[in-house]
């Protein structure tokens, strides 16, 4: 997909915005605006929240994870998002584990909240002149999953 991004948005207008269609995931999307990509969609955030992956800043997290069984900790902590921040880990844990449509709910909440503020936060970083240290900075946070 990169490779293509190279090249490919500079044989459309400039004028015009440019739509990357079903590339989701949050590190895609950080690559696809460095290289000129104005406007996304795709079904990763819902799709991830219904089968138990949530996305953070520090990358993404499977909740079906038995290590998530006990951890009390919200998904973030500081977000303005109640999925985000008012549920544990060991309950989101349990919601995915038992099947309960409110885990998908809560994680497919969550990831939107996550992908509209990563959006923000590239919009901020480009007005500011700070993205290629934004994108540095997220690449590294990363966790491979």
């Amino acid at each position: 997909m990169c490779e293509v991004l190279d090249y490919a948005p500079a044989m459309l207008p400039d004028d015009r915005p440019r739509y990357l269609m079903g590339v989701g995931k949050p590190i895609d999307l950080v690559e696809a605006v460095a290289r000129g990509v104005d406007m996304f969609d795709c079904v990763l955030p819902t799709r991830s929240g219904r089968h138990g992956q949530a996305w953070t800043w520090e990358g993404s997290i499977n909740l079906k994870n038995a290590r998530f069984a006990e951890d009390q900790d919200p998904l973030e902590p500081d977000s303005a998002c109640p999925a985000s921040r008012d549920y544990s880990k060991a309950y989101l844990h349990h919601l995915v584990k038992s099947e309960e449509i409110l885990g998908q709910v809560l994680l497919s909440w969550h990831n939107l909240f996550f992908y509209q503020n990563l959006i923000a936060a590239m919009r901020q970083a480009i007005l500011e002149g700070r993205f290629e240290t934004f994108r540095r900075d997220f690449a590294a946070a990363q966790r491979m999953p």
